[in-house]
């Protein structure tokens, strides 16, 4: 067994678009996690950047992929059923975070779609922004020190220098960080 695995790419779409929404002018994704700085960059999107009568909006949400730990030697430990439950909990919680955003915004007035994807968020947005043609992307700043931007690397520092389309980063007045 070797310390490196192939990851699939999964990309689920868990809210579709109101039946009245047809031909959008422009598509603006919102890259979304648990966190305070999504909440307030969806928040901050919505009311300075999304035009309700023409915009789709596409929230993206990329969920881990489960990783275990690799035993190395004679013993076997079959971990399926472990790693099947982590994936189906991730989901789960990818899935309900899409459509507790989406469930923010009336349907019928806002044109909303949500894509839960899996792996590398830097990677997964990257492309499914490429494939759908956004026009803009909107994120939220984890608010990493320098020392632990370099360390952890910065989704939101690698979009910005790899995406060809706008990307806001949004960060929450120093008051409510």
């Amino acid at each position: 067994m070797s310390a490196t695995t192939e990851v699939t790419a999964i990309h689920e779409d868990v809210v579709q678009p109101h039946e009245d929404h047809k031909n959008p002018e422009r598509f603006i994704a919102i890259a979304l996690d648990a966190s305070k700085n999504s909440e307030y960059a969806f928040d901050w999107a919505i009311k300075n950047l999304i035009r309700a009568e023409t915009d789709q909006i596409i929230l993206i949400n990329v969920r881990p992929a489960v990783t275990l730990p690799v035993v190395y030697g004679p013993v076997y430990v079959d971990l399926t059923k472990e790693s099947e439950a982590l994936e189906a909990a991730n989901r789960e919680a990818s899935h309900e975070l899409l459509r507790s955003y989406a469930a923010k915004l009336p349907a019928h007035k806002y044109n909303i779609r949500g894509v839960a994807l899996r792996g590398d968020p830097r990677d997964e947005i990257s492309a499914k922004v490429a494939e759908l043609k956004v026009d803009m992307l909107v994120i939220g700043s984890r608010g990493l020190g320098g020392f632990k931007k370099a360390l952890l690397g910065s989704v939101s520092d690698y979009l910005i220098h790899h995406l060809t389309v706008p990307v806001i980063v949004s960060r929450p007045p120093e008051i409510e960080a």
